[in-house]
């Protein structure tokens, strides 16, 4: 199996900085990074590129998306604000809607994200590897037509389902959202199209507040193609891998996608500060290689794996690292950082009947829909 990498150095010049927090008598708090830090994708590539597993991994070429592509899914408004918005960026601070700062490089990368993340597709599609992963920046999930919010400039992955659509004349594609927070954007993008099926599984009631419930399936002819797993906090690898046995295998499968691709955040990580889940390194490695094992037995393994969140600089890389190596079904010799510790130990076998009668919710509302 080929597993194809991408990351280019000029993602990181999109620079969030820091956070200032004036006082009340004068004066300002000691900043800190921006939750979205370059340095986490920069450390992300460190660890991937010192692992060794870098060399049994073919390298793919960044492209920049072009203003076409961005109209993919963006309104001229909305790419245009965004280009506007990063020309006057000098310093990190200027944003890009809710929580989402830019600085001027931020265009270029953004650019880049989106273009990158098609170049991939392309390469699946055109066998040059079975499966890829992007370890690309801005994330995008949470970008709608018209307007970033949640750190996302554009949104990544459906510019690329919708490229693929448009180049390889590919008709049904699947979509996993595996980022703790709603990927609302690209729901919206998708609520009414019967051809492409969008899941995510996120932390219950989190982010965006009232987006990604159970009862949130779809319209129309595509009522039934989304399928939202909220999952209560404190859920760690068992009930992550339940979900994906007995709510994602099942839909995918009955679905057939011709191409799969995954919203990759590792903020549901255990050491994740904007989320509240349990997955260790060792639960995403599983989740990946769960894809890679449903991609086979449905579209001759094309899947693509995309960047979004993860928000810990401690922990975001090893768990990066772990999928990719669940997508090569190769090791390296990295061991888990926390490893010998009660919270990774306890993470790991974290089970609540909770997070069971969660996924049965779920099943509840989609067997109108799916054989379940």
């Amino acid at each position: 199996m080929s597993t194809g990498y991408l990351f280019d150095e000029r993602f990181l010049g999109h620079d969030t900085g820091e956070k200032l927090i004036p006082l009340p008598l004068g004066g300002e708090l000691e900043p800190v990074e921006h939750s979205s830090a370059a340095r986490i994708t920069r450390r992300s590539h460190a660890l991937i590129a010192g692992s060794g597993l870098l060399e049994h991994l073919t390298p793919l070429e960044a492209r920049f998306a072009t203003i076409d592509d961005l109209a993919l899914y963006h309104t001229q408004q909305h790419i245009e604000h965004v280009r506007a918005v990063c020309a006057a960026g000098g310093e990190a601070g200027d944003e890009m809607g809710e929580t989402t700062p830019v600085v001027a490089a931020s265009w270029d990368a953004a650019l880049l994200a989106a273009g990158s993340a098609m170049a991939a597709a392309d390469a699946i599609i055109e066998g040059r590897v079975d499966n890829a992963y992007v370890l690309l920046r801005p994330p995008g999930h949470h970008a709608t037509a018209a307007a970033s919010m949640g750190f996302c400039l554009f949104n990544n992955v459906v510019i690329a389902a919708r490229h693929v659509r448009r180049a390889h004349h590919v008709e049904r594609i699947m979509i996993v959202d595996w980022d703790v927070h709603h990927g609302n954007g690209t729901e919206s993008a998708f609520y009414g199209d019967a051809d492409t099926l969008f899941v995510s599984l996120h932390q219950e009631d989190w982010y965006p507040l009232g987006r990604g419930k159970v009862t949130d399936v779809g319209q129309g002819t595509a009522a039934g193609r989304t399928v939202n797993i909220p999952l209560p906090p404190g859920t760690g690898d068992i009930g992550y891998l339940e979900a994906f046995e007995r709510v994602i295998g099942p839909i995918g499968r009955q679905f057939a996608p011709q191409i799969i691709f995954i919203s990759a955040g590792q903020d549901p990580s255990m050491m994740d500060p904007l989320g509240r889940m349990m997955v260790t390194m060792e639960g995403f490695r599983r989740l990946a290689a769960f894809m890679v094992d449903l991609a086979a037995s449905c579209c001759d393994g094309a899947l693509v794996a995309l960047q979004e969140g993860g928000y810990s600089a401690a922990y975001v890389p090893f768990c990066t690292l772990a999928a990719i190596e669940g997508l090569a079904g190769r090791r390296s010799a990295v061991r888990d950082p926390y490893e010998g510790s009660s919270e990774l130990d306890r993470s790991r076998r974290e089970y609540r009947r909770q997070q069971s009668l969660a996924i049965d919710e779920v099943i509840a509302v989609q067997k109108a829909y799916w054989n379940l």
